[in-house]
């Protein structure tokens, strides 16, 4: 890799995903750095916790040149704390504190400017360690002030903590930012922490900077924050279905809200996989006038092989009852809902068989729980886990893929599985139900079948609805290949990112951009 000093073409802005995580963002990374190989590319990788065993799921292309990483949630070296108290010279710092925090910010540019003042100064300022800051009075001073503001009924040593949490990733991301990689365009793939930086270098050097927002990641967090058992509630006010969410959890949420304000005013463009998520980011404070639709795309012509071997089985064996589920054995993938769903599907037809295939290390826990209750549902005979998998070699065995999950946005593997002439029966999550209803106006019919998100009974209906209906399987399988083919090849998709890459660059910094 080249000197960190050089700087590269893009700079993609990471959260938890390439190279370490596989699923569609990191598909969607690999496929743009692997297209452009005239381009040069930094990585700043964004991740929770330190895993000294982990190892990337992917070989870095040539075009890499340089990648950095930061981990928001490891516990801070002790050599840092070199002070017992924070200096006098940070009372600039304590005063931007409080114009940020004593006031509900709403993430526009301003924020953006106070925001960057504060963590300069952290990164500056190395021999303060957080819990020296954390402890210091003036810091305590702040934190009253707020909490007498906003939440004096609420319990004050809720608050002081949920105040930590909410500070110490922001702290350990100004520590890091040092070390982002110089580029002429900085690109991330969602909001939050990876949006906050991105936004941050690309105002430190005056670069363009591009969204491309796969699910909506301040949705994501809210879902997750709604249902967490580790935010504290007050006495006052529990979340339940008439009740408001409690003061600290719409502490948690408005703080992602503000991260995400912050990176949809910074961004040049705001790409959007598909139209309900560009009206969610617009719900959200996203400008209409950034925002461009681009879904993802695919190699259509590399699943021909799959499209003719699977043909040929079912023409061998027009009965054959196989459903597969392709992707990472997760929670959000709603593995569980699926395997109650197998568990009614072969109530109806004995015959049926349902292949699990995908990583199982991310949440291995989860991973044991499904294999518990597949025992439990006596699905050993219909139902097999058979860990990561060629898709290529996977979709030919197919009769029906299945996708259960609980968010997406636009998987690869629906269009994967349909450019293979495989029906899909999905949640209506993401774009699948646009993708699924097929194009009427333009002559291609429904390539698939949706159901309500967790609803076992509608998810197996649809299965077998096509499992004993060979001609619509087989009608679907067509539309299928057709709609993946015309709109979803992946040579549109990129030349729109080419043509992103080239005008942002091309007006930020005409000389760069000629030299290039």
């Amino acid at each position: 890799m080249r000197s960190k000093n050089q700087p590269a073409d893009i700079c993609l802005v990471l959260e938890g995903t390439y190279p370490y995580v596989s699923g569609g963002v990191s598909t969607w990374v690999h496929q743009i750095i692997s297209a452009f190989p005239d381009l040069t590319f930094a990585l700043f990788y964004l991740g929770a916790q330190r895993d000294p065993g982990a190892k990337y799921k992917y070989e870095l292309p040539a075009n890499v040149i340089h990648i950095e990483e930061a981990y928001l949630f490891d516990a801070e070296s002790s050599f840092v704390a070199l002070r017992k108290k924070v200096p006098a010279s940070w009372q600039p710092f304590y005063a931007a504190l409080r114009k940020l925090c004593v006031r509900a910010p709403s993430g526009d540019p301003h924020d953006l400017e106070l925001l960057r003042g504060i963590l300069d100064h952290v990164a500056k300022h190395t021999t303060v360690s957080f819990d020296t800051f954390w402890q210091d009075r003036e810091t305590w001073a702040v934190i009253r002030e707020v909490y007498d503001r906003y939440t004096p009924e609420d319990s004050f040593l809720d608050f002081y903590w949920t105040c930590c949490f909410l500070i110490q990733p922001l702290w350990k991301l100004a520590r890091a930012m040092p070390r982002m990689p110089k580029a002429r365009l900085y690109h991330t793939a969602c909001t939050g922490y990876a949006g906050l930086a991105a936004a941050l270098a690309a105002e430190q050097h005056d670069a363009p900077m591009i969204l491309t927002e796969h699910g909506i990641y301040l949705r994501e967090r809210i879902a997750d924050i709604c249902k967490s058992r580790w935010i504290p509630e007050t006495m006052r006010a529990r979340p339940s279905l008439s009740e408001p969410l409690s003061h600290l959890r719409q502490l948690w949420i408005g703080c992602f809200e503000v991260l995400g304000r912050i990176c949809y005013h910074r961004a040049n463009v705001i790409a959007s996989l598909f139209e309900k998520n560009a009206d969610a980011q617009k719900h959200f404070g996203a400008d209409p006038a950034r925002i461009t639709i681009i879904p993802n795309g695919i190699r259509t012509e590399d699943c021909a092989p799959a499209l003719q071997q699977r043909a040929a089985r079912r023409e061998r064996n027009p009965e054959s009852k196989v459903v597969g589920f392709l992707g990472r054995v997760v929670s959000i993938k709603d593995v569980k809902t699926l395997l109650h769903t197998a568990r009614k599907v072969c109530d109806r037809l004995p015959d049926a068989r349902f292949l699990i295939a995908g990583p199982a290390e991310e949440e291995p826990e989860y991973v044991d729980e499904c294999i518990a209750l597949s025992a439990q549902l006596e699905l050993n005979r219909h139902v097999e886990f058979l860990g990561p998998v060629n898709a290529m070699k996977f979709l030919p065995d197919l009769d029906l893929m299945i996708l259960t999950s609980v968010s997406e946005g636009l998987p690869f593997v629906i269009l994967e599985a349909l450019a293979a002439g495989v029906p899909v029966v999905s949640t209506d999550v993401g774009a699948c139900a646009d993708i699924l209803a097929g194009r009427p106006a333009e002559n291609i019919p429904a390539c698939g079948l949706i159901a309500e998100i967790g609803n076992a009974d509608a998810l197996a209906a649809a299965c077998v609805r096509l499992l004993t209906d060979p001609a619509l399987l087989d009608a679907m399988s067509l539309a299928g290949r057709d709609l993946a083919t015309r709109y979803y090849h992946e040579k549109t998709i990129l030349a729109a990112y080419r043509a992103l890459y080239e005008n942002l660059t091309t007006q930020s910094s005409p000389q760069l951009a000629a030299a290039a």
